[in-house]
């Protein structure tokens, strides 16, 4: 990624602590209405506690990533502890990134993408993401994302946010293409996504799912599927694939836009798709 990720993730991971200051502790985030402020500046923090503890360690089997979850230390109870903290945090998860390699093994929670390399992508994405939740929190307009981390950010939705979730599907689950839609960024790629539910019964208790999930495809679909086709500048759409569309309404330079047009099927396997959404 030709991207200074060290450099972003300290500036994104400060304008955020700097936007939740001021804020009441238990003002709801727009973006994450289940969160609070607070709950806000405890994910960030708890997220590079992890990460950098990932990194130090030297992890990579799931059962050194839950000892490492077992011995997280408990969330301060005063903002200005948890303020503390955040910095502490950052720091550290910075440190092991500037003394690593994108190629030095790591675990990620996405069999196909393993290394440093991929924490430092994701860490790039979280921060900046978080950072516009901070800002929407806080009443702010929503300050500029560089234009060459928006349309990583979009194609890390499409390469792993959204297919890990095929990991999960549980062997006892049915899984049915639904739609296909051409994400077309300005000045970039056309690719195309592939839209699916997983549907079952659960059997240790009988409990009923159908969950939508997106892929990458290598192009247009050879079935006969509802097909939409999806457009706006490389920041508008990382916002909107990253669940945070209301903000495009918030930008210091100007709303933006996504458009959407296509088969009303399609559309809604789409909007199904976003409102699962990313933390």
């Amino acid at each position: 990624m030709d991207i200074d990720a060290i450099t972003t993730i300290r500036h994104e991971a400060e304008r955020l602590a700097t936007a939740l200051t001021l804020v009441d502790p238990g003002q709801r985030v727009p973006t994450c209405p289940e969160w609070t402020a607070d709950d806000l500046l405890w994910h960030l923090t708890e997220v590079h506690e992890f990460w950098a503890e990932i990194l130090a360690t030297g992890a990579t089997t799931e059962d050194e990533v839950r000892a490492i979850r077992a011995a997280r230390a408990a969330r301060p109870g005063e903002r200005e502890a948890l303020l503390q903290r955040r910095a502490t945090a950052t720091g550290a998860l910075l440190a092991q990134l500037e003394a690593r390699a994108d190629e030095e093994p790591a675990w990620f929670w996405f069999a196909e993408q393993q290394g440093v390399g991929i924490t430092r992508r994701m860490q790039t994405h979280e921060a900046t993401i978080h950072r516009v939740d901070a800002e929407l929190t806080a009443g702010h307009s929503v300050s500029a994302i560089d234009s060459r981390i928006a349309a990583a950010g979009l194609d890390h939705v499409l390469e792993v946010m959204w297919p890990a979730a095929y990991e999960w599907i549980p062997d006892w689950a049915v899984l049915t293409p639904v739609a296909a839609v051409e994400v077309r960024p300005q000045g970039g790629s056309a690719r195309w996504l592939g839209i699916s539910r997983w549907t079952g019964t659960r059997p240790r208790d009988g409990q009923e799912f159908d969950v939508p999930v997106g892929r990458l495809l290598d192009g247009p679909p050879a079935e006969e599927l509802p097909r939409a086709g999806v457009g706006g500048s490389a920041r508008a759409l990382c916002l909107w694939a990253w669940g945070r569309e209301q903000a495009l309404e918030h930008l210091a330079d100007g709303a933006q836009s996504v458009r959407i047009q296509g088969d009303p099927e399609a559309i809604a396997a789409l909007e199904a798709l976003i409102a699962e959404g990313h933390d």
